[in-house]
């Protein structure tokens, strides 16, 4: 099994994560699996149990689909001025398995805008949701 393209997307994910962070991965049984991401010092913690991260290497590596999704939502420790939320920075990948290599592809923000931002049935736009970005 090679990990070399796992270790690079937990490192890309584990960036994105200023202090909590949420992994929303969908593969090719149309289930989503979401696992949250806590930074602890310089260490980024999997889920509440500590087998969490090695469920989500499993999903990354054994999905039954070439092409899978991952949708990143980190939450910032600023606040929306007009909401008083955190502010929640989204970021999508397309997911590529390769035998056992995982290749990534970050989607630009028009990109995840759009997917974020419009009714996936009729085409129509969705009402915009208050303190976020689209990375």
């Amino acid at each position: 099994m090679n990990l070399q393209g796992v270790n690079q997307f937990l490192a890309e994910l584990e960036s994105h994560c200023p202090q909590r962070a949420i992994a929303t991965f969908l593969g090719s049984d149309g289930q989503p699996f979401a696992i949250d991401l806590t930074r602890k010092g310089t260490q980024i913690i999997y889920g509440s149990q500590p087998q969490m991260k090695e469920l989500l290497i499993a999903k990354l590596l054994h999905h039954t689909h070439p092409v899978a999704s991952l949708i990143l939502r980190s939450f910032l420790p600023e606040l929306d001025e007009l909401t008083q939320l955190p502010i929640k920075e989204i970021r999508g990948y397309v997911l590529k398995r390769l035998g056992s290599q995982l290749e990534f592809e970050k989607l630009s923000p028009e990109q995840m805008f759009a997917c974020q931002n419009t009714d996936a049935e009729t085409g129509e736009p969705l009402p915009l949701e208050q303190s976020v970005r689209y990375c």
